[in-house]
This record gives C-alpha cells, sequence and structure tokens, in this order.
C-alpha cells in the first residue's frame, strides 16, 4: 500500500440503473467506493387527491462509479464472480492500463453533488409549495452564475497554463492532461521548444501538443 494508490481512485463502469446500487453495495462490503448523486423531491399520486412526497435519486453520472485504487485486487476478483448477490461491473482501462484519478480531479463532482444537497435541504424547508417552487427558481440561477463563474476561473486558469514554458529532454517520457483521448496514455518527448513539443506515442507520426499539457510521466499512476 502506497500513497500512490490510497489517494486515487480507479473507475467502473455498470449499468445506468444499477449505478448507485453498486457504489451502495461496495461500501457495505467494506471497499470505499463513491458517484455522486442528486437527491430530489418526489410527488406520488394515487387519484385525483391523494398525493405525497418523497425523496427519490438519481446518479450524477451514470454508469461511472468510483473506487479507491488501494482496493484494486479485490475489485478485480469482485468483478469476475458471478453477479447474483451485487450488481455487474467492469474496471474502466484505456489502452491497456488502468486510468486514475486524483481526489482534485474529482472536485467538481463533489461541489455539484453539495450544491444539489443544499438545495433540496432549502426546499425540505418550505412551508408552501410556493415558497419550494421559488427557492428551486433561485437555486437554478445561482447554478447559472455558479457555472458562469467557473467558467471565467477555466479560462483564466488556461490562459496562465498557455503562458508558461516547460523544458523537457527529448526521450523523457510524459503523461497528457485534459485530452481524454490521451487518458493513460503515456509518450516520448520528441522535440521541445518551451510551449509545444512533439510527442510520439509509439507510431511513425509524432503529435504536437501544448506544453502545459504534459506531465513527467508519474510511476505512482500504474496499479500496486
Amino acid at each position: 500500500m502506497t500513497n500512490g494508490t490510497t489517494n486515487r481512485w480507479c473507475i467502473l463502469r455498470t449499468s445506468g440503473g444499477q449505478t448507485l446500487a453498486l457504489a451502495d453495495y461496495l461500501l457495505r462490503v467494506g471497499i470505499e467506493a463513491w458517484t455522486p448523486r442528486r437527491v430530489f423531491r418526489q410527488v406520488i399520486r394515487k387519484g385525483k387527491k391523494n398525493e405525497r412526497t418523497v425523496d427519490a435519486a438519481a446518479p450524477i453520472l451514470p454508469t461511472f462509479v468510483f473506487a479507491r485504487a488501494v482496493h484494486l485486487v479485490e475489485l478485480a476478483d469482485l468483478a469476475a464472480r458471478d453477479t447474483f448477490s451485487r450488481p455487474a461491473f467492469s474496471i474502466f482501462t484505456h489502452g491497456g492500463r488502468i486510468p486514475e484519478v486524483r481526489d482534485h480531479d474529482v472536485a467538481g463532482l463533489r461541489e455539484g453533488e453539495e450544491a444539489a444537497a443544499e438545495a433540496l435541504r432549502h426546499q425540505r424547508d418550505a412551508e408552501t409549495r410556493e415558497e419550494a417552487e421559488a427557492i428551486r427558481i433561485a437555486a437554478l440561477k445561482t447554478e447559472r452564475e455558479r457555472q458562469a463563474a467557473r467558467r471565467r476561473a477555466e479560462h483564466e486558469r488556461r490562459m496562465a497554463l498557455r503562458a508558461e514554458t516547460r523544458d523537457f529532454k527529448p526521450g523523457a517520457e510524459v503523461s497528457v492532461a485534459e485530452m481524454p483521448a490521451l487518458t493513460g496514455v503515456i509518450g516520448t518527448v520528441v522535440e521541445n521548444n518551451g510551449r509545444t513539443a512533439l510527442i510520439n506515442f509509439g507510431g511513425s507520426f509524432a503529435w504536437e501538443i501544448e506544453a502545459w499539457r504534459l506531465s513527467p510521466y508519474d510511476v505512482y499512476a500504474s496499479p500496486a
């Protein structure tokens, strides 16, 4: 067990309808797992006048469940067993590797889950349906403003990153950030001018990639 696995998550895939059930099952058997969920109020009607309001949950990211990478061996064993007593799932792989994400990579999902929970708490406190509707509308407005602020911050972050120069020597192994098609893929530096670099991923063609996206290959990203 190393810090390289205890603070990282691997990604599990399951069916959309089993997303929450898989996360709950793994927690019950002692595996730290999580998937962002949204709890909302649902009105159940029986006839024209008989109705009641209950809480229901839905996954924010259907089919995806995060589990601590330190449990990889146990997860692989579970995935290979029959699915009579648990939801079926697989461990996500890319390019022959099991990509892992850090806590800060899922921070935005954590914030989205908490924002939805906060809106629900206010809605539960509303004394009338009119108050609940007003809170729902206000929450939507707040979320729009929050998203706009995040977009501005992300734009400023990217501009700052593009202004950076990074020096990678030819032959250095690097990983690529914020390019989903290259998640988990390790490349080799061919040329580098500080702002961009030519990266070879094993074929005859080298990709030109902005240097701010590149990081030295982290050996701890590989499963133990």
